[in-house]
């Protein structure tokens, strides 16, 4: 009787999950770790209105939808890092600190989204050299220009939350945050263990 052999075929979620990982594979470890982010952001972002509905109940209709708006931007940057891995880098905190702009511009300086600045300034720090410390001080330095800009030129939002909505809204944003930059020292750790074993 002849014995027939298989070989097991991976399911479509562990094919998805190679694929991204290929997307985000890079030589420099600094430039994969910004593919992660970017990927990671660019990702979440469409369910970002489902996290505002449910923070900020009926009332975040229809604006809140506005805040997928730069998904493509963050799921370009991988294919950026093909043909420049600096010019990744540099992309990746420059999408961040304009995501928190237009997110304020959305639901409103009340919400809280200014303290994605935060964030936007550890990535920065991140994703550069000491080699290239004069670029990671100016990308440093951009998100609190842009939050000291949006104290004196507040934005008209699109929609105006009730202080109820706008409280549940600042609870999201921060522990987003929080999450988002045990994220990134976590990518920072793997980073280093890969330049050490360089």
């Amino acid at each position: 009787m002849t014995e027939i052999v298989t070989e097991s075929v991976p399911s479509a979620g562990a094919r998805l999950w190679r694929g991204v990982c290929r997307l985000a594979a890079s030589t420099d470890p600094l430039v994969e770790t910004g593919n992660w982010v970017a990927l990671t952001i660019g990702s979440h972002l469409p369910f970002w209105p489902l996290y505002v509905w449910w923070s900020a109940g009926r009332e975040a209709w229809p604006s809140a939808l506005l805040t997928i708006t730069l998904a493509p931007v963050f799921l370009l940057i991988p294919w950026l890092s093909r043909r420049s891995g600096l010019a990744a880098r540099v992309a990746t905190p420059v999408a961040g600190v304009g995501n928190t702009v237009f997110t304020i511009w959305v639901l409103g300086p009340s919400s809280g989204s200014a303290l994605f600045f935060a964030p936007c300034a550890a990535l920065a720090a991140l994703l550069f050299r000491r080699s290239e410390r004069w670029l990671m001080l100016a990308l440093t330095t951009l998100p609190l220009i842009a939050w000291y800009l949006l104290m004196f030129f507040p934005p008209t939002p699109v929609h105006r939350y009730s202080a109820s909505s706008s409280a549940r809204l600042v609870e999201l944003n921060t522990i987003s945050i929080v999450v988002l930059i045990s994220f990134f020292g976590w990518l920072q750790t793997a980073s280093y263990q890969r330049m050490e074993r360089r």
